[in-house]
């Protein structure tokens, strides 16, 4: 059972890198061009109502999606039940939107929001039909179906978006651009999976998953409210040009930070499910799993902030300069970032979804403070603010994972801390290199060349967990 968990997990891996980094490098080539034919206001305006909609969105899942895949074997029931909630609460959601636009739009001080809400919060019940088809997907660890969607609903999406930018739709072009790749990916489902909802609803369903699902809901609201509550201060209190810069910065960002990491966490977090009743073995997956993330993502972020300038003028242009900074502020928080749902997901593996609500209350009221004192130095007290929070949560979250999985917090930080020591050894030497003006392609080159071979006569254990993750990854892409 073991094994063949392992092979669907390693087969599954290999279409969830593709459909991820695909995506990424889809989404990065896409916002190269329109940076280009942007303003960084268009940025901004859909900057601030980001909030709206991820909170709506999290309100719809209601933690459903996580008790679905938590539960061992969840029925067509279960299934169909949530289906229809999902469609039903999101309709109620997005009418409470549609009225309240001009209030927000006001708020502002922006006409054009009232319009742009409207428009981007249909993605809600688009995303609402689709959840439940992800769910059992990921369920099923079929990645492939998956990356198939996502891809082609990009791919065409990003042509239609990049078509009115050329036409100057500004705004309108990234609102219509994820509207139409909601719309692909329902018609891709319908056709690619063939499943349909039952005609039953039943509360005891509810019941049951919400038992769970709820206190994940609750946890996500927070985390949301709280992870887009900069897009409220800084539209407010600077401007939508400010608002602008630090999404641009934020994307940029993510994609290390956050995108890389969730590859290896949205395939594991099934196994994870599947493995907890064996603590001991959970705690050895995931220890390995944060040797892996840390290894292949410190040193990116590292070589991004040496490079930062260069980099950002390069792909954006001289108009997104003022990205730079914001840009090199967020790198460094993204050394906790992308360590923070291993744990919070092996703690709900568990089913200890109560407790994650619990400290999220913590969690996320540490993040309200630290951005509500921060907005007082301006757009670097916010951004700092934003990392003292980041190492807030990883440490919460790790704490968390030893007490209800065995896997302490000094075993965790000893995962990791070799990788560290090997980055920080890099980054002393390329910035060394940067200061004599070389070029970047070469300090890249040298900084990248310099981990591996340290990484090798150092005996680092994550290059061997790495190295032994691909060849399964490639051995497995021949099988698929």
């Amino acid at each position: 059972m073991a094994e063949s968990l392992g092979n669907k997990a390693a087969k599954g891996a290999v279409w969830a890198s593709i459909n991820r980094f695909g995506i990424m490098v889809l989404q990065f080539v896409v916002n190269l061009i329109l940076a280009r034919l942007l303003m960084p206001s268009d940025y901004g305006a859909i900057g601030m109502l980001a909030i709206f909609i991820a909170v709506s969105s999290t309100l719809i899942d209601g933690g459903f999606g996580s008790a679905l895949i938590q539960k061992k074997n969840p029925t067509q029931k279960d299934y169909s039940t949530i289906f229809y909630w999902n469609v039903l609460f999101s309709s109620f959601l997005y009418a409470v939107l549609f009225l309240l636009a001009p209030v927000i739009a006001d708020y502002f001080s922006m006409p054009v929001l009232s319009g742009v809400l409207r428009g981007i919060g249909l993605t809600l019940i688009i995303n609402a039909i689709l959840a439940v088809q992800k769910v059992k997907l990921q369920k099923a660890l079929a990645f492939k179906t998956l990356a198939i969607t996502d891809l082609s609903s990009y791919i065409a999406s990003s042509g239609v978006g990049t078509f009115m930018a050329y036409h100057d739709g500004g705004v309108w072009s990234l609102v219509t651009m994820q509207i139409v790749y909601g719309l692909i990916a329902v018609v891709m489902f319908a056709i690619i999976t063939h499943w349909h909802p039952s005609k039953c609803f039943s509360r005891d369903s509810m019941r049951e998953l919400f038992s769970f699902g709820g206190y994940i809901m609750a946890a996500n609201v927070l985390q949301e409210i709280c992870k887009n509550l900069q897009g409220i201060i800084i539209g407010k209190k600077f401007s939508a040009s400010q608002m602008g810069y630090y999404s641009q910065a934020y994307k940029l960002d993510h994609i290390t930070s956050y995108s890389i990491p969730q590859v290896i966490v949205q395939v594991m977090y099934p196994v994870y499910s599947s493995l907890q009743d064996d603590k001991e073995r959970l705690s050895e997956v995931v220890t390995m799993n944060m040797r892996v993330i840390s290894y292949l993502v410190y040193p990116i972020l590292a070589l991004l902030i040496l490079i930062a300038q260069p980099l950002i003028i390069f792909l954006y242009g001289d108009k997104w300069l003022t990205s730079v900074p914001y840009f090199q502020v967020l790198c460094v928080g993204g050394f906790f970032i992308c360590l923070q749902n291993i744990n919070f997901y092996a703690v709900a593996a568990v089913g200890k979804s109560k407790s994650l609500f619990r400290w999220s209350l913590y969690k996320w009221g540490y993040l309200l403070t630290a951005l509500l004192v921060g907005m007082n130095f301006g757009m670097y007290g916010i951004l700092w603010g934003m990392v003292t929070s980041s190492l807030n949560i990883f440490l919460v979250n790790s704490f968390l994972a030893s007490k209800f999985t065995g896997l302490t917090v000094c075993r965790q930080l000893r995962s990791v801390m070799p990788v560290a020591f090997l980055t920080l050894l890099c980054i002393v030497v390329g910035y060394g290199m940067s200061h004599l003006k070389i070029n970047i392609i070469i300090v890249s080159v040298i900084y990248v060349s310099m981990y591996i071979l340290l990484s090798v006569l150092l005996r680092v254990k994550a290059l061997n967990d790495t190295a032994m993750i691909l060849k399964k990854i490639v051995t497995r892409k021949h099988e698929a």
